[in-house]
Order: C-alpha cells, then sequence, then structure tokens
C-alpha cells in the first residue's frame, strides 16, 4: 500500500478584524465576515480582503474580475455613471459610499489601530527640506535610543534602514500598514513628509499627527495646483484638517509668516528663523567655512552654539524645525542640540566628493528655483574665493513655468553653466533647454551637453580643479526617464567614475 500524506496551507495572520466591528452599518449587519486586509490594487488582494474600487479614467471590469478570484470577501466603491454592478454572480459583498477615498482612510486607520496613543506621527509639509527636517528627527531621536519610523522620499523604514519608494507619502493604506508594523517592532515615532499632492488627493486624511512642521512655500508643481494661491491652500490642509498638538513654522518665507498669523494665538505654536529674533528658535553668529558650518541656537530654553560637518544655512533651518519638533523640555533641548555636531548629510543633499587635481563636487537635489538659489549662495559664502559650475537640467512634462527663472538663477549665481538632461520623459529635450536659455544672458558662458553622464564628465576635470562643482536635481535619484524608457543612473556614481579618468 502506497504512503500518502496530506500538507496543509499554513496562513501567517496579521491582523483579523470583523466586518461589523470596521463598518457599523445595518446593511452588513447579517454579514459579519473575517476581514484579513485591505487594498485598492486588485492583484494585491487575498482571501477575505476589502478591495476598494477607485472610479479612475482606466477603471476596467478587470478589476472587479481580479479582485473577486483573488478573494475579495467585499468591494468598496464610488458611486458613479461609468460602470454599474449588475450581473455579477459571486460571493463577494458590494457597498456603495459618497467619498472612496475617506472612506478608505477611516478604514485603514480603524483597522492597523493608528489612534494608539503611543503612537507619534510629525507631519513635515512644504516645497523644499522635508527629507533634511525628517532626516534630522530620526538621527536625533535615535541618539536617545527611541527608534523612528520613515516615510518620505527617500523611502520607508526604521533609521537607519531605510529603502526606497515610489510615492513622498504612499496611499493611506500603505501608510498605515507601515506604522502598524513598524510599531509592533517597538517603534512609537513616525517622521512623515506630506506633499502636497498627498494632501490634495487626501491620502493622509484622518491622520492625527503629534506635530505639523512647515519648511517652506517656493514654485514647484505648478503643472497641478495651476497657481501658489491653490498650492498654499493645499499644503494648509495639514494644519486645518488633522488634530495636531504642536505646530512648528519657518517664519523665514512669505507663507511661513501667514500660517502663523493664522495660528499665532495657538499657545503650541513654535516659529524658528534664521534672522528673526522674535522666533522661539532662532540662528546667530553663523559662520561658513570649507569644512561645513557654525553658528548659535537661540531658544526658550537658551543659547546653544553648535559646529557642524554639513553645508548650506538652509540646514541650519532645516536643524532649528526638527529641534523645535523633539524637545519638550530644557534637559532635552540641551541633550539634542548637543547631538547636532553628529548630524550625517542626507542622501543626495549637498553630499560633497573630493579628489586631489580635481574639483571639490557637490551633488543635490535642487530642483526649484528657490532651491538652486539658496544651493548657490550658500556654497559661495563656503567658498567665495572659488569659481562655481553648475550643471543641471529640469524635468519634462513638469512645471516649464520655472525653467527660464532657473536658468536666470543659475546665470546670477554661476561662473559656467552646463545644461543637461534630468528626465526629459516624453517632451523633446530641445523644447526643455531652450527654455532654460532664455533666463540666460546669451553673452554668460554657458554650454549645453545633453547626456548627463558626458556633461559630469566635462565638468570634473583637472582644468577645473581650482573650481566648485555643483550637480543640481537628482540628489539621491538613480534613475533616468527618457521618451518611456527608465535607465539606471546616479550623480553620485558618475562622479566617481569621473574621479578615476
Amino acid at each position: 500500500m502506497g504512503k500518502w500524506c496530506c500538507q496543509r496551507r499554513i496562513i501567517k495572520i496579521e491582523i483579523l478584524m470583523k466586518l461589523n466591528d470596521l463598518i457599523n452599518d445595518k446593511r452588513l449587519s447579517k454579514n459579519n465576515i473575517n476581514i484579513l486586509g485591505l487594498s485598492e490594487n486588485s492583484t494585491e488582494i487575498k482571501s477575505n480582503y476589502i478591495f476598494f474600487l477607485k472610479n479612475t479614467k482606466n477603471f476596467k471590469r478587470k478589476y472587479i474580475n481580479d479582485a473577486i478570484d483573488n478573494g475579495a470577501k467585499l468591494i468598496i466603491y464610488e458611486k458613479s455613471k461609468t460602470f454599474n454592478l449588475k450581473n455579477l454572480q459571486n460571493n463577494c459583498l458590494f457597498y456603495e459610499v459618497k467619498d472612496l477615498t475617506k472612506f478608505m482612510s477611516k478604514i485603514s486607520i480603524r483597522f492597523f489601530n493608528i489612534k494608539k496613543n503611543s503612537i507619534k506621527i510629525f507631519g513635515v509639509t512644504g516645497t523644499n527640506g522635508k527629507s533634511s527636517v525628517v532626516s534630522y528627527i530620526s538621527q536625533l531621536l535615535e541618539k536617545n535610543n527611541e527608534k523612528c519610523g520613515i516615510i518620505g522620499t527617500l523611502g520607508t523604514g526604521i533609521y537607519p534602514d531605510v529603502r526606497g519608494n515610489n510615492l513622498t507619502t504612499p496611499n493611506i493604506i500603505d501608510t498605515c500598514k507601515i506604522i502598524n508594523n513598524y510599531n509592533k517592532k517597538g517603534v512609537s515615532n513616525f517622521a512623515m513628509e506630506v506633499s502636497s499632492h498627498g494632501l490634495s488627493q487626501n491620502r493622509v486624511f484622518g491622520l492625527d499627527f503629534n506635530t505639523v512642521i512647515f519648511t517652506n512655500l517656493t514654485r514647484d508643481h505648478l503643472d497641478y495646483h495651476k497657481n501658489m494661491r491653490n498650492y498654499f491652500n493645499t499644503k494648509l490642509k495639514l494644519f486645518n484638517e488633522h488634530n495636531n498638538k504642536k505646530k512648528v513654522v519657518s517664519i523665514d518665507n512669505y507663507y511661513g509668516k501667514k500660517i502663523f498669523n493664522i495660528y499665532k494665538k495657538d499657545k503650541n505654536i513654535r516659529t524658528v528663523s534664521l534672522y528673526n529674533r522674535s522666533a522661539t528658535f532662532y540662528a546667530s553668529n553663523i559662520t561658513y567655512l570649507e569644512s561645513g558650518i557654525n553658528f548659535c541656537i537661540n531658544s526658550i530654553y537658551g543659547k546653544k552654539n553648535i559646529s557642524t560637518k554639513l553645508y548650506g544655512n538652509f540646514t541650519i533651518e532645516n536643524i532649528l524645525l526638527a529641534i523645535a519638533t523633539i524637545a519638550k523640555n530644557k534637559k532635552e533641548y540641551n541633550f539634542f542640540s548637543d547631538r547636532i555636531s553628529n548630524l550625517k548629510p542626507l542622501d543626495g543633499r549637498l553630499n560633497k566628493y573630493y579628489k586631489k587635481n580635481f574639483p571639490i563636487v557637490f551633488v543635490d537635489f535642487a530642483h526649484t528655483p528657490d532651491a538652486i538659489k539658496k544651493t548657490l549662495v550658500s556654497i559661495k559664502k563656503h567658498y567665495p574665493e572659488k569659481d562655481i559650475i553648475t550643471l543641471f537640467g529640469c524635468g519634462g512634462e513638469r512645471s516649464s513655468d520655472k525653467r527660464k527663472v532657473m536658468g536666470s538663477i543659475a546665470d546670477k549665481y554661476s561662473n559656467e553653466i552646463i545644461i543637461t538632461n534630468d528626465n526629459p520623459r516624453n517632451e523633446n529635450p530641445n523644447k526643455i533647454v531652450n527654455q532654460i536659455v532664455e533666463g540666460i544672458n546669451k553673452n554668460s558662458n554657458y554650454r549645453v551637453i545633453f547626456n548627463r553622464s558626458s556633461a559630469i564628465k566635462y565638468c570634473i576635470t583637472s582644468k577645473n580643479k581650482n573650481k566648485i562643482v555643483l550637480i543640481l536635481g537628482k540628489g539621491h535619484e538613480k534613475k533616468q526617464i527618457q521618451k518611456n524608457k527608465v535607465v539606471y543612473f546616479s550623480d553620485k556614481e558618475e562622479v566617481q567614475r569621473a574621479f578615476k579618468l
């Protein structure tokens, strides 16, 4: 007689919740099934999942069929005239809501238990500086043996183990899942970048924040927001549509002052500034060195002299925002301030590279007019005697109105300009370059080298050994997008190759 065995399929259940505990509706009371997960992607659906059916231009009935085939027990959808759900014979429930995105947030927060008192989320918004503030918060908390989860442009993870992410601000299901998973590993602090797209699309709707932080607002994403008023009002949603215990705002820019004026009667608002002595935290005695930057923090808790190996006055602003966020008292202020000197630069944010007989090279993510100006002005303060070569481009199919402005800024603060490709996508690179050149004086020293690798090699030669080369736009990114082709590309690695030539 032959032997036989039966193998059981073991499924690890991370979370199990009854449907009636998730959705209190009499229409579903007779179907109190077990719910094991949530997704808005039909290919990620597993047994006993809820599928949130987005009403998009690319809607296909296939998504419904895929979700059902993969084990969905409930499909939640928003009423629409573009499709109907008749004649679907299956054991899957369908549930209609008025606003799918907001309902998805409500269910996600409940399913992953994000309202726990032990969870503290620090939400950072603004055009520039979000990633740096998130990094500094995480680094300083780690110095105090406090784990910190990161969600942002550079990825997600528990500092310092952070891995790449497609979106600065993920959808609410992914965000809640990340927070829940890290919380199980002993993480209670979360530093999160909150983008304008994320706010506009309600990707963080319903989340409570311990602290909301505003860095600045300058021209960017106007292809999406259309104008600065819409852009600002979208950013403002983080402050007026989310519960928070504290607000931290840089008042060195027009929009930061506007936010402060709106909430100045709030006793839990803190302000930071490089210049304004009425701010809760402000800097003084700033000294720019070739090795870094020194300054003094003045605060409600006293003064602290700081020495760092970081570059740029905007770095000081980001440090002040981080300290103002996490220092709850004088003891913590002294502890964290004493550890600022150990802060590491963020990947792709004014990273310095140098080899004998070659120019000093900085790689930075700056890709907006304001960021490019601040970077150029700061580097000139660190190296006042050296000429600056600026290499940059502009992304295709993105805000075209900023290209001429960026050309003008590069022209004003550089001794030589190299214009190159930076993710042209499906837009004609010649068109992009021509719009940049409109802002450059025809008698200025500039050159167009479309191939980014060749452009970097052109700059990093022994003939420029007494100069500074700024490579702007990509920073940490590791890809170049041209037409529908995505190829691996790293400014950092190209610099290192050029040093070997």
